[in-house]
C-alpha cells in the first residue's frame, strides 16, 4: 500500500463508526498533553522575557535567550512530548496547526532540530528524514504543478557568522533525504510564515514576526546536483504533498519554473482551520467600562459576531442595598508608609503579617484568605504597601468569545504570580431581595449568611470570568473601607504566572463564596484536571 492509500485508510478508520473509543480517547488526551505543552512553554517564554527586559534592558537577544532557556527548563522537568523520533504523522498534531517559533516544534516533538532544517533517525542502519523546516534562508521554491523544490543543508552563509561557501556534501539530512526518496518514506513539513497567525494570515510587510505551520506529509520524488547562488553545488529535491490530507490555512504562491526564491505564503480562501483556531478577530468596544478602568477593558468578537456584552451597566464599586449600614473601619496612624510594622492597626489586623510583598504582590506564604487593607480611614499615603486592591484594575483585560463557554476574559499583558486582577462587583444584598433573581447568571453568594452579589444588571469585568478546575486565579476577601465582615470585597487575585494572550479563570468551588450558574452544570475547562461538572 502506498503511503497516500495509507494515509486516507487511516484517517477514514479514524472517522468511521468502527473505531474503537480507546484509540479515539487515546488522540484526545495525547491531544490535550501537546496543548499543555504549549501552554507551559508558552507562560514559561513570557516570564523569561518579561525578567529579561527587566534586567537586560537594550538587549537585542533577550528572546532567543528567553526561547532556548524556557526550552531547556522544560526539559530538565520532562515536560517535552513526543520525545522519540518518528517517521509520519505526530499523534496530537494535527495538519494545519500553527506554532508561534521554530523551539516549539522542538518542545512538542513535530521536528528535534533547533538550528537545522532537516530532521533524521537511524532506521535499520539508515538515515530517514523525518521533518523539514520551509524557510526563506535557502533557495527553497514552489513550481506551478504544485512541487516544493528544497534545498540541501550546508555552505549556506545566510544560516549564521562564519559559514564557510563549500559544496554541499551527502551527509546528515542530505543523505537522509535521498534515502526518503529511494525508500518512499514520508517526511513532515513545516512552512515558515511571514507574519503572526490571528485567526488567519496576510501579507502585510512585516519580516519580523513569523508562525510555523505544519503543512502534512510529503515524499521525495528527485533529486539532483545543481549550482547554487553562490556558486557552489547545493542539492535540490522535489517532494509532493500526499494526497487525502486536509488543506492547511496557507499554500505557497507559485513563481515560476525557473525560480528559485522562496515562495510568499498566502491564505487559502474559505479555510477554517482544522484546530479550531477562531476566525479573525475585530475590536468592537474599545473600552466597556466607558472610562471608569484606569486600563479600558475591550470587547473583541470574530468580525462576523452581531452580539455584544452590553446588557448591564458597568460600575466600579459595589451597590449596596439600604438594609446594609456599614461602620468605617478603623484605621492606622500610620504616617510613614506602614514601615513601623508593629504599631500599624492593620498589620495586627493580619495577624501581625503583611499580607503583600514590597511589590504589592499576595506573599507567598499567606494562607489566609481574608485580608485587611489599609483604607480611607488611615493616615498612610496611597503608595503604601498594604494598599493594592482599592487601585482597581492595573493590567489590560480584554472580553472575547469562547469556543465552548460564551464570554470570556484574558489579559494583554503578563501578569506576575500574586498580582490583583480585579474585584467581582455587583448589586450586594439579602436572600429575601436577592431570591427573585437566583436563576440569573452572574449571582455569587458571599459565603456568609443568605448574602449575595448579583451582576446581571449591574458589574464589571469579573463577571464574565469563567470557572476553571485548574485555575490561574483565586479568590480572596479583602476589607479596608467598613467593617461589616458579612460584606468583603470579593478580590480575584493570580496564583501563578499568566502570559499575555491567556484566559483568566477561577474555582467556582470555593470555601469563601460560591458563583451560582444555574444554566449548566458542565465543565468545558479542558484541562488535565477537569471534573466534567462545575459544582461537584
Amino acid at each position: 500500500m502506498d503511503a497516500s492509500k495509507t494515509y486516507r485508510k487511516r484517517h477514514e478508520d479514524c472517522n468511521s463508526s468502527t473505531s474503537s473509543g480507546k484509540e479515539l480517547r487515546e488522540v484526545f488526551l495525547k491531544r490535550r498533553k501537546v496543548n499543555r505543552a504549549l501552554v507551559i512553554f508558552r507562560n514559561l517564554f513570557e516570564k523569561l522575557m518579561h525578567e529579561y527586559k527587566v534586567y537586560e534592558p537594550g538587549n537585542s537577544k533577550v528572546k532567543t535567550k528567553a526561547l532556548m532557556e524556557a526550552a531547556r527548563t522544560m526539559r530538565r522537568e520532562h515536560q517535552w512530548e513526543n520525545t522519540q523520533k518518528c517517521v509520519g504523522h505526530i499523534l496530537g498534531i494535527d495538519v494545519g496547526d500553527v506554532f508561534q517559533n521554530w523551539v516549539e516544534l522542538n518542545v512538542i516533538g513535530l521536528h528535534r532540530q533547533f538550528w537545522n532544517g532537516i530532521d533524521y533517525k537511524v532506521i535499520n542502519n539508515s538515515l530517514l528524514a523525518t521533518s523539514i523546516v520551509v524557510t526563506d534562508r535557502y533557495d527553497n521554491a514552489m513550481k506551478s504543478n504544485g512541487t516544493l523544490v528544497y534545498e540541501g543543508q550546508g555552505g549556506n552563509p545566510n544560516v549564521g557568522r562564519n559559514i564557510s561557501l563549500i559544496d554541499q556534501k551527502l551527509e546528515g539530512g542530505n543523505l537522509a533525504l535521498k534515502n526518503s526518496m529511494q525508500t518512499r518514506s514520508p517526511v513532515r513539513v513545516i512552512l515558515k510564515v511571514c507574519g503572526k497567525f490571528d485567526g488567519e494570515f496576510s501579507n502585510t510587510g512585516n519580516n519580523s514576526h513569523y508562525s510555523y505551520v505544519y503543512d502534512g506529509l510529503y515524499l521525495v520524488d528527485t533529486t539532483k546536483i545543481e549550482r547554487g547562488r553562490y556558486g557552489k553545488l547545493v542539492f535540490k529535491f522535489a517532494l509532493n504533498r500526499i494526497l487525502g490530507q486536509p488543506q492547511t490555512c496557507v499554500a505557497l504562491k507559485g513563481h515560476g519554473q525557473n525560480s528559485r526564491q522562496l515562495a510568499s505564503f498566502t491564505p487559502r480562501k474559505k479555510h477554517k482551520l482544522k484546530s479550531g483556531v477562531a476566525q479573525k478577530e475585530v475590536v468592537r468596544i474599545k473600552d466597556l467600562s466607558n472610562g471608569g478602568e484606569k486600563f479600558s477593558v475591550r470587547v473583541v468578537t470574530s468580525s462576523d459576531c452581531v452580539q455584544l456584552p452590553t446588557s448591564f451597566d458597568y460600575v466600579v464599586n459595589n451597590i449596596y442595598s439600604n438594609k446594609f449600614k456599614q461602620a468605617i473601619l478603623r484605621g492606622c496612624d500610620c504616617a510613614d508608609g506602614c514601615v513601623d510594622k508593629e504599631s500599624c492597626v492593620c498589620f495586627r489586623k493580619n495577624g501581625s503579617r503583611m499580607p503583600n510583598d514590597c511589590n504589592k504582590r499576595l506573599a507567598s506564604d499567606l494562607e489566609s484568605s481574608f485580608i485587611y487593607e489599609c483604607g480611607p480611614s488611615c493616615k498612610c499615603s496611597s503608595s503604601c504597601i498594604n494598599r493594592v486592591t482599592q487601585h482597581g484594575i492595573q493590567f489590560q483585560l480584554e472580553i472575547f468569545i469562547t469556543e465552548l463557554k460564551g464570554w470570556g476574559v484574558r489579559t494583554r499583558s503578563f501578569i506576575p504570580s500574586g498580582s490583583f486582577v480585579c474585584e467581582y462587583i455587583g448589586e450586594v444584598s439579602d436572600y429575601m431581595e436577592a431570591r427573585w433573581r437566583l436563576d440569573d447568571d452572574y449571582t455569587f453568594h458571599m459565603g456568609v449568611g443568605k448574602i449575595f452579589i448579583n451582576a446581571s444588571k449591574y458589574g464589571n469585568v469579573g463577571r464574565f470570568i469563567n470557572h476553571s478546575c485548574s485555575p490561574n486565579l483565586c479568590v480572596k476577601d479583602v476589607m479596608y473601607d467598613h467593617n461589616d465582615k458579612s460584606l468583603p470585597h470579593k478580590m480575584l487575585f493570580a496564583i501563578r504566572d499568566i502570559a499575555a494572550g491567556r484566559e483568566l479563570t477561577y474555582d467556582y468551588n470555593i470555601s469563601n463564596g460560591k458563583l451560582i450558574k444555574c444554566r449548566s452544570n458542565t465543565c468545558y475547562c479542558g484541562t488535565r484536571q477537569c471534573n466534567g461538572q462545575i459544582y461537584i
